[in-house]
Order: C-alpha cells, then sequence, then structure tokens
C-alpha cells in the first residue's frame, strides 16, 4: 500500500468513525497546516516576505517537534542504559513516581456503596448490572459478564474491560461481545463505563440530553483538571482502581488474578491501569501504543486530554515504557495494519518493551498480535486477548473462537434502570465538581502565602510553575527585519515577534508604551492609541503564537471550547512548558532591549488574556516596568473552574497552577507595590 493511499484511507476511517463515535481521529495535523499555509500565503507577512519564516502560523509548531525528536534520542540514550534487572527496577520506579506526580492528587478510598441493580441469564453466560461510587456521589456503571456456574465452577479470573470513545460505552457491539467471550470460556469480565459515555454523561441539557460526549466532554474535563495539577486520566484511572476494589470484594472473583484490556481511549486507559496499579496481574492494550516520539505527534497530532501526560516528552514517558513499567507481568500488545495509532511506531516500541523482558528473562510475557484492518477492537485481537488471559490468569492455553451469543440491548445492559444516567441518582457528582473541591483546598494555603509574600519569594514562585527562564537562560531580543513601522524580533533561534512602531530604532526617550495583545498588534484598542493626539512613543509587539504566528490547526481541539492552538499548546504540555512561560521570556526579552537602547521606562500595557503573560512579567522582574495596565476581560482561573464545562483557551493556562497562584493574587500583589493602574 503506497504512503498516499495509506493516508487517505486514514481520513475516510476518522470521518467514518467520528460518526460511530468510537475512535479518536480527525484530518490530520499535517493536512490541517497543508491547508493553512495556502492562507497564509496569500496575506502579506513581513515574516514571509523578508524569507524568516513559510508559514508563520506554524511555527510553534516546529519548534515544538524540533524538541520532541531531540526528547526522542534523550529517551533511546537513557533506555540503552537499562541492563540489569536492577537498572530496570530503577527505571520502572523512576517512570512510575513520574507518572503518578504528572497525574495529580488522587483521593482518598471511601465506601463503593455497590449495588446490583439488574441481573441477566443468558444460553451460555450472565451479567449483572453494577453501580460503585469511586468518590461520593461519584457513580461508576458496569456490566459485570459471568460465566454459568454449571458451565464453570467459581471464583473466576476476571478481565477488566476499558471502553474506548463510544458513545454507548459498555453496551458498544465490540467492548460487550469481549465481555461475553471471558464468560462463555470461564472468565469474569467487569466492563466499565468512562465519564461522559455510556451511563456516565456528566452534563444534561433541559430535556436531559448530553451537552458533550466522550473526546469533547474529556477535554473539557481535562482543561480544568489541567489548572489544578490534574489531568482527565486521573479520574479515569482512579475509577479502575475502585473498579479492582469492587472485583476483591466479591467471593466469585479471584481477588489476585484480575487482568485489563481495552481498545483506543480503552487502550490508553489499560496502559495506564497497567503501568501504575499492582494488582493489575495481567494486560492487552489494544490499538493505542505507538509512540509520543513519532507520527503520533508530527503527523496526527496530539490526541485528547486523557492521552497527553504533562512534560511526559521531555522527561521520557513513551508508550514502550507502559509495557514495561510493571514488567514481567504477561503483556499482549494488540494492534491492527491500518491504524492512526501507526503500526509501525508501536513494533518499535514493541521491541523496546520485549528487550526489557529478555533482559530480566521473562521475553515469553510479551507478546503481540496484529490484525489486517482499520482502528477497532476487530474478531482476532478480542479472540487473541481471551486467550491471552486464559494462559496466564486460568492455567488454560486453549485455542478458542469468537462466541456465538446474541448481543444485549442497551437497555439490558442499563445499570441505572430509570434510563435517566448517572445524574438522576441521588447527591450525584461530577469530575468538574471535584476539581471545583480541589481549586478551593488549594485557595486557602495560596492566599495566606500571597498575603505577605516576599519580592523574592513571588517572583520565584511565578518563575518556577510557569518555567520562565532567567539569567543566562533568558532569552535575548534582537532585531532581524524592519519595514517602516513594523520591525521583527529573534529571541529564540527562529522565534520572531512582529511589532508595530511609531519611532525609530536608534531614537532615545524617556518614556514607551509596550502593548501586547492576544489578538496581535493592530487589535482594535492598540490601532486608536496610535492614532490618539499625544500618543507618546508606542511599540506594540505580537509575542509568540499571538496574531501572524497564532496556530490555526486542527479543530480536533475545538475552537470554540480552547482557542484555535489546542494542538499546539498539547505539544508544549507534553515537553512541560506553558505558553504564557514563553511569551514571558519573549516580553522580558523585548522590554530589556527597548530599555538599554531607548532608555525609556516603559509602561506596559495587556489586552485581553494578554493580562496573564503581564501580570506574570512583572511579578518576576519587579523592575522591568513602571507600570502595568490591564485592558479587557481576564478572568480568574478559579472563576472558569467554577463555571466548567465552558470555553478555556489552553494556551492561557499553566499545569497545576492554583497550586500557587490564580490571576486575582496577582492582581492585588502588583496594587499593593503600586505598579498595576
Amino acid at each position: 500500500m503506497s504512503l498516499r493511499t495509506n493516508k487517505l484511507r486514514r481520513i475516510l476511517f476518522g470521518a467514518a468513525l467520528g460518526v460511530a463515535a468510537l475512535g479518536i481521529c480527525s484530518p490530520t495535523f499535517v493536512e490541517a497546516q497543508d491547508a493553512k499555509a495556502a492562507q497564509t500565503a496569500k496575506k502579506a507577512s513581513i515574516l514571509v516576505e523578508k524569507g524568516l519564516l513559510k508559514d508563520p502560523e506554524a511555527m510553534m509548531r516546529t519548534k515544538f517537534l524540533a524538541e520532541i525528536d531531540a526528547a526522542r534520542d534523550a529517551w533511546v540514550a537513557e533506555y540503552e542504559k537499562v541492563e540489569t534487572p536492577a537498572d530496570v527496577e530503577a527505571y520502572q520506579k523512576k517512570k512510575r513516581d513520574y507518572f503518578l506526580n504528572a497525574l495529580g492528587p488522587m483521593w482518598e478510598r471511601t465506601p463503593l456503596n455497590p449495588q446490583i441493580t439488574g441481573r441477566l441469564t443468558k444460553e451460555k453466560f450472565r451479567v449483572e448490572n453494577v453501580i460503585f461510587e469511586s468518590q461520593p456521589g461519584v457513580y461508576v456503571t458496569g456490566a459485570l459478564f459471568l460465566p454459568l456456574e454449571e458451565r464453570f465452577k467459581g471464583p473466576y479470573p476476571a478481565m477488566l474491560i476499558s471502553c474506548g470513545h463510544s458513545t454507548n460505552g459498555k453496551a458498544y457491539d465490540l467492548y460487550q461481545s469481549l465481555g461475553i467471550l471471558a464468560a462463555v470460556n470461564g472468565l469474569a469480565a467487569f466492563v466499565v463505563d468512562p465519564i461522559d459515555q455510556g451511563e456516565r454523561f456528566q452534563h444534561l441539557n433541559k430535556d436531559g440530553k448530553p451537552t458533550s460526549v466522550g473526546v469533547q466532554a474529556h477535554n473539557l474535563v481535562g482543561a480544568g483538571a489541567t489548572l489544578v495539577g490534574r489531568n482527565c486520566a486521573t479520574f479515569e484511572v482512579w475509577d479502575l482502581m475502585r473498579a479492582v476494589d469492587y472485583l476483591q470484594t466479591r467471593d466469585d472473583i479471584i481477588p489476585d488474578k484480575i487482568g485489563a484490556c481495552g481498545t483506543s481511549g480503552g487502550g490508553t486507559q489499560t496502559a495506564y491501569i497497567m503501568s501504575l496499579e499492582d494488582r493489575i496481574a495481567l494486560a492487552c492494550p489494544s490499538c493505542y501504543i505507538c509512540s509520543i516520539y513519532d507520527d503520533l505527534t508530527h503527523n496526527l497530532g496530539p490526541q485528547d486530554a486523557e492521552q497527553n501526560v504533562f512534560g511526559q516528552a521531555a522527561f521520557g514517558l513513551d508508550h514502550a515504557d507502559y509495557l514495561f513499567l510493571r514488567a514481567p507481568i504477561p503483556t499482549l500488545m494488540c494492534c491492527v495494519t491500518d491504524d492512526f495509532f501507526n503500526a509501525t511506531d508501536g513494533w518499535r516500541s514493541y521491541r523496546y518493551a520485549k528487550r526489557i523482558f529478555s533482559r530480566i528473562g521473562c521475553s515469553e510475557r510479551l507478546s503481540i498480535v496484529e490484525q489486517d484492518q482499520g482502528h477497532g477492537y476487530g474478531e482476532q485481537l478480542r479472540v487473541a486477548t481471551i486467550r491471552w488471559a486464559l494462559r496466564w490468569l486460568a492455567g488454560r492455553d486453549e485455542a478458542i473462537t469468537q462466541h456465538d451469543q446474541p448481543l444485549l440491548t442497551d437497555e439490558e445492559l442499563n445499570s441505572v434502570k430509570s434510563g435517566k444516567g448517572i445524574m438522576s441518582l441521588p447527591n450525584a457528582r461530577t469530575s468538574h465538581d471535584l476539581t471545583r473541591d480541589l481549586a478551593k483546598e488549594l485557595a486557602a494555603p495560596r492566599r495566606e502565602r500571597w498575603a505577605n509574600i516576599s519580592a523574592e519569594e513571588a517572583s520565584q514562585v511565578v518563575k518556577e510553575r510557569a518555567v520562565i527562564r532567567s539569567g543566562k537562560d533568558a532569552p535575548t531580543a534582537k532585531i532581524v527585519a524592519s519595514d517602516g513601522a513594523d520591525v521583527v524580533f529573534e529571541t529564540d533561534a527562529d522565534i520572531f515577534l512582529t511589532a508595530k512602531t511609531n519611532f525609530a530604532a536608534d531614537e532615545k526617550f524617556d518614556a514607551l508604551t509596550l502593548v501586547i495583545s492576544d489578538v496581535g498588534r493592530t487589535s482594535e484598542p492598540t490601532n486608536a492609541l496610535f492614532a490618539a493626539e499625544n500618543a507618546g512613543k508606542i511599540a506594540a509587539v505580537e509575542l509568540r503564537g499571538y496574531g501572524e504566528t497564532q496556530a490555526k490547526g486542527r479543530d480536533y481541539y475545538r475552537y470554540s471550547d480552547f482557542g484555535t492552538d489546542g494542538s499546539d499548546f498539547c505539544l508544549a504540555y507534553l515537553l512541560g512548558k506553558s505558553y504564557v512561560g514563553l511569551r514571558v521570556d519573549d516580553l522580558l526579552a523585548v522590554a530589556k532591549h527597548y530599555r538599554e537602547t531607548t532608555g525609556a521606562k516603559i509602561a506596559l500595557k495587556a489586552e485581553g488574556l494578554a493580562g496573564t503573560v503581564a501580570l506574570c512579567a512583572a511579578v518576576v522582574e519587579p523592575e522591568a516596568f513602571a507600570s502595568v495596565e490591564l485592558v479587557g476581560d481576564l478572568p480568574t482561573w478559579t472563576a472558569q473552574i467554577d463555571a466548567a464545562p465552558t470555553k478555556i483557551v489552553m494556551t492561557n493556562t499553566i499545569f497545576g497552577v492554583l497550586k500557587d497562584f490564580d490571576i486575582d493574587d496577582l492582581r492585588s500583589y502588583l496594587e499593593k507595590r503600586g505598579t498595576l493602574k
């Protein structure tokens, strides 16, 4: 198959998958960027005209991908040093500790309050409708498929099945079919609805219909969670951990013989739970394992919120690591030939993992199966998964075939018998409620800290949280092109900032108004400022990712929810960076340039969300600006969490920021110092 044909198949399959709400594919990053480049070429740009950039909107993505390439080399170098069993153990602990920390704080184990709301017996299996609470009021719905006692005597090994992005969750035909296949062959199988799928839609309109589902809903959960140092995956992993708790309460389940499996988004959840949960004794991730360093970031583009772990690319937590973080548990990697989760990258990760299993003397415990099809849980993968589980959990190495049982209806598998889902249950709470809880918990100590914080401590807190460079690591701004009133700065290599000015480059003067705006250097307020009588000296600078260099890539991260540059944000997130911090670097570099070349004191004016950058910069370097003025609305991050699920522009967020500061903390601090107008 040619690369072009394969690419077309990916696109067509992605469109079909979106209709089915099973997978997580949209037009690839490359196609979107190609279309965008053509549009950019039609408009005048000093960056293009001066030969600095072919496509200004691709500037940040190009920079991030170069850093991801360097991170890949570092990962390989670290991996190659893992030689002995002791090396493997140390490597596993380091990566798992990082992974858990990046997911953020989890919760105390509270009573599960399990309910069995229905039972059905079929020809060769039976099923129970289950509800439990992973936290008080956080209801998890699932279907527990069990063998018939007359066919197989309990207690049984069990498989925990995670659902991919199916709208009807556990009732999706391929997922319940896997549960049935397990049960007719003597295994229990617990198929659990993830948040915002199946019966777990968290936000409904007045007609009782969900306002967001699957990928979109997960991204909304992830946006708020980012601000408190969690991830959408944090909620999914916790629910699965509590599902293991539930299985271990049952007399008909063997507590130390519980495996995990799932495909697509369920493959992601499987990769996570098998890496982090010591009670998972076997794993079969499907249609997910590839590599964050290759096609996934460079072509397809980052996926939904739970599939991006903060800083994992820079730290070195790749998909291969998921396969061997808990080696030697028996692990079967399932893949398909024509997947947007690139099979070639998957095989490469498998080989890295196989070498680790070999180094600790258990290569037979890692295997792979590949089916010739597109993305999805094909029959060969399902049969191989249950056969693998039978071999390692039940001691039965048997050839099995697909079951001959009819599938169940959604209604038969519903745990909430009213058919109205979890939010109709008493005191039901959402993932957004849990994020609000943590935000409130973080607020009191944070406010106390900022009430009497020193300038040195305030600067350090903001610098560390937003990942702002200083000293010899800070970038320097230099003018590399000019055209009348327009000039171009370069800060980092190949990072260009356009600026509009009303003075000559060699002028000296006492006062300068430096303007930054989240819509670029030609916003309406900025144009009005230049046109005003007695305007004074003005420089309006487009920081990286604003104006001409703002990405308008895939709308996978919906523009209306997250801004047009959500995919680029995810690349920065994988690298452990924040756009806010990078823009502060730019702002401080440009301000230093103008202080040194003009001798002026600088009044900083920030429009819209650029106010976040201005506040952070003024706290980090108190002497950089004589004054700071904010124009337009700048909501606190806490207010955005309180209003969730709603739009949060991701490039204006900082991972875990509410542990250390909110917008109002910075405002109050600068007001006390007399800096903020």
